[in-house]
């Protein structure tokens, strides 16, 4: 079984992929996928290198996720720049990890699901939603500011469109244990069908 797990920002999809690492299913996240290759992969350091020069670097030869963000979000040539470099290497990773498992379950998370036109890849899509000030409550706890909730939330489908062409909503409002309930009643209708 193949679920792709899409949501809203701030909807609490690492929440959802948790419970079911917990339940036994491999899990990819693809965003921890892109910070891995912005962390440590050469081809990509250069190719970083060579279109924004030192501006995205710290001293110490690192990335600067930061300055990396501030380029990216307000300008949307340099984010087309950015995922045409990433998105491809992202897609070829966990595609290569199912491809080493594939009598295995796996759930991978991928915001831009639709936006990338990555259905066909899976058995079923799951979006995870969540209302807008339980959202916006996430986020600025986790150090965003309105102006960088906005810029995220634009570059993503609204919210209710996946929903619509998910197969199947978890609907986070809140409640930890709302959502493992939900999570955990899905987990076992997947291995029903």
């Amino acid at each position: 079984m193949k679920i792709g797990l899409t949501g809203g920002i701030g909807c609490g999809k690492s929440t959802v992929v948790q419970f079911f690492a917990q339940a036994g299913w491999r899990t990819i996240e693809t965003d921890a996928v892109v910070r891995d290759y912005l962390a440590s992969d050469a081809a990509v350091h250069a190719a970083l290198r060579e279109h924004w020069g030192k501006a995205v670097f710290h001293a110490d030869g690192t990335v600067d996720r930061k300055a990396l963000a501030a380029r990216v979000f307000t300008d949307t040539q340099e984010l087309a720049w950015l995922e045409a470099l990433l998105h491809p290497l992202v897609r070829q990773a966990w595609e290569a990890a199912i491809a080493q498992a594939p009598e295995a379950d796996w759930l991978v998370e991928i915001p831009l699901l639709f936006e990338k036109r990555l259905e066909t890849g899976f058995d079923l899509i799951v979006c995870v939603t969540s209302p807008p000030d339980v959202v916006e409550r996430r986020m600025v706890h986790r150090g965003y500011s309105g102006d960088e909730i906005v810029q995220r939330r634009h570059r993503q489908m609204p919210l209710e469109e996946k929903a619509r062409r998910a197969d199947c909503v978890i609907s986070n409002a809140g409640s930890l244990e709302f959502l493992k309930q939900q999570t955990k009643r899905l987990i076992a209708q997947t291995h029903t069908h």
